[in-house]
């Protein structure tokens, strides 16, 4: 089959980031089909920054850069580039010649939910299966993290765009485990569903870190387990949505209590929140954090292995996160045969299907502490068995061949 996969922030190796695409496209292809990605010239997890320009390959999968406008932080830009990005998407849809093959099936996955009209437009055009992956739930995920009201214009725009799709798509995917539970309530539950996580990838393992500022992070993870101390890291955006704040305040609390005197914080990422973090590490006196900044993620995988714990922060946002959570770091995480404690509510997450790590509602200090402090006091063999766990799960469920084929067939059941 002939599959068009668009995802405005798409990326893959040396490209970007977000690396589902291509770790879909190489899947795809080794079972005979025929992918096409279709990004944004311009995101911000590109890497470089560079703009994309037309058809380039990545390793072996196709893709076609989209015109967008560059953009810097949040803003009118960032909504610009969305416009440009659907436009002009949507301009190809009505174009012949583009040299490109005949879809058979179109995806249009929802970092936004904007790019649902150009791809059903090119689904009308070519006869092809369409398909809404839903990714974020919009606009409940922008009212419940970043409480905008469901009235702002935005947030109608998006209902409106959700509406669209889950009315005029084939199939619905997701990688949240229990969308099809959202469906449900808003009157879709008939609609075809696939669970399609975000998964982990055939590579190549990484043994040598690749810059100054993976090597320096390696020499202060290395001289804190030398002084016999348990290492927490969280990999990731250092944004309000990460609750690094709880993890902070959390070993602060146990410090205070002396139980976490011996807990080292490893950060590793970027984000809004990033001055206002080392401020609150300033206030708390807290000695033992690493701020590395962003990291290749092949280097993020080799420090990872130096480390006892991961956290995955979410804050209980309980009307979203009830259909699921699907966070990259899971992936990161269990590849390191880390134990992974997330402070929500179970919600079909591969932490508490694993057996991986805690899975429990932690939304204060103390009871983020609480949770960490059952890992902390596990011998490492203990900690080691819950990551042999969670790596099992990762490899037999999230594996990107089998989520391939997974997508496939639920489609041929359209």
């Amino acid at each position: 089959m002939n599959i068009w996969y668009i995802h405005h922030y798409g990326g893959g190796p040396n490209l970007g980031s977000y690396d589902r695409p291509y770790h879909l496209g190489q899947a795809w292809l080794k079972q005979g089909h025929s992918p096409t990605n279709f990004v944004a010239s311009f995101h911000h997890l590109l890497e470089g920054r560079t703009p994309l320009r037309g058809a380039l390959s990545v390793g072996d999968v196709d893709y076609v850069a989209i015109p967008a406008r560059s953009y810097g932080r949040n803003g009118l830009n960032r909504l610009l580039n969305i416009w440009d990005f659907s436009r002009n998407l949507y301009s190809l849809a009505g174009r012949s010649g583009h040299g490109l093959p005949t879809p058979e099936i179109v995806i249009a996955s929802s970092p936004h939910p904007f790019t649902i009209f150009p791809a059903h437009r090119l689904a009308r055009r070519y006869g092809a299966k369409l398909v809404f992956e839903i990714r974020d739930i919009w606009p409940l995920s922008m009212t419940e993290i970043f409480g905008t009201s469901p009235l702002h214009p935005f947030a109608q725009m998006c209902a409106f765009a959700e509406r669209f799709a889950l009315r005029n798509s084939d199939l619905i995917a997701s990688v949240l485990p229990r969308a099809d539970r959202y469906l449900a309530g808003r009157g879709y539950g008939t609609k075809p569903f696939v669970w399609v996580p975000n998964g982990i990838g055939a590579q190549e393992e990484a043994t040598t870190l690749s810059c100054e500022e993976s090597r320096a992070t390696a020499a202060v993870v290395e001289q804190w387990r030398r002084e016999g101390n348990i290492v927490i890291a969280h990999a990731g955006s250092l944004g309000k949505p990460n609750a690094i704040d709880l993890l902070l305040e959390a070993v602060a609390y146990g410090s205070a209590i002396g139980e976490a005197r011996n807990c080292r914080i490893l950060l590793m990422g970027r984000g809004q929140e990033e001055a206002a973090l080392r401020s609150l590490t300033e206030n708390l006196n807290l000695q033992g954090v690493h701020f590395s900044g962003r990291l290749p993620k092949s280097d993020v995988s080799i420090i990872l292995k130096q480390v006892d714990i991961g956290y995955a922060g979410v804050r209980a946002h309980d009307r979203l996160y009830r259909y699921g959570v699907s966070l990259n770091k899971f992936a990161d995480y269990f590849q390191a045969f880390l134990p992974v404690f997330l402070p929500i509510d179970r919600c079909g997450d591969p932490v508490s299907e694993s057996g991986g790590g805690i899975a429990r509602r932690a939304q204060t200090p103390e009871e983020v502490w609480n949770g960490l402090r059952e890992l902390v006091a596990m011998s490492p063999q203990a900690r080691r068995g819950l990551g042999v766990e969670g790596n099992a799960y990762m490899l037999r469920e999230y594996d990107y061949d089998r989520i391939a084929r997974r997508y496939v067939e639920a489609v041929e059941r359209c």
